[in-house]
């Protein structure tokens, strides 16, 4: 099996093992949620396996209606893209809902929040650059890669918190420890 089949076949089992948790619907954001992985060597989009048309909720159950596919998410594999850039390793993430008792349970060492309100004007107008951006000062504030990114959104952008880790599996398992932290 090559890479590129090898990582289909793990991420179809991550993206499996989170939607058959009963829980799980409550982690996706209105935006939908994403899962990707990409090859060792990315370069770009066409690199990073996700689902296509995201995952979403139905009747209170995790969908998604295609397999693991490459190029299928722009939105994730530029966190992932990014992320290889400071730390080849980091190739898995996930965007998920954001609640405010997530955050304030996450470790302060592992965490970076970001504000786009903060994000300066000339970068907001870019086009798909805010994830890019968003990646890239959590690097240069924290000198690594977090586990954990927050997005705290903007108006009309939603915010969220992408997990972030070396494969899949491990994205699938921080994300569904999240779960203890709600109150539902």
């Amino acid at each position: 099996m090559d890479e590129r089949d090898e990582i289909l076949v793990k991420l179809k089992e991550a993206v499996d093992k989170f939607a058959s948790n009963e829980k799980s619907y409550l982690l996706i954001p209105e935006v939908k949620t994403n899962l990707g992985y990409s090859l060792s060597n990315a370069k770009d989009i066409s690199d990073v396996a996700a689902i296509p048309g995201r995952l979403t909720v139905a009747f209170n159950r995790v969908i998604y209606c295609l397999p693991p596919s490459f190029g299928a998410s722009d939105h994730i594999a530029r966190v992932i893209l990014t992320s290889m850039k400071y730390d080849s390793e980091k190739r898995s993430a996930i965007n998920l809902k954001y609640y405010r008792e997530i955050v304030d349970n996450l470790p302060n060492d592992q965490v970076f929040i970001f504000s786009r309100r903060e994000e300066p004007a000339e970068q907001k107008t870019k086009e798909r650059k805010t994830m890019n951006y968003m990646v890239e000062l959590a690097f240069n504030t924290l000198k690594r890669i977090p586990n954990y990114i927050v997005d705290l959104g903007d108006f009309g952008k939603e915010p969220g918190i992408f997990v972030i880790d070396n494969d899949p599996m491990k994205v699938v398992e921080k994300s569904l420890k999240l779960l203890d932290f709600l109150n539902n």
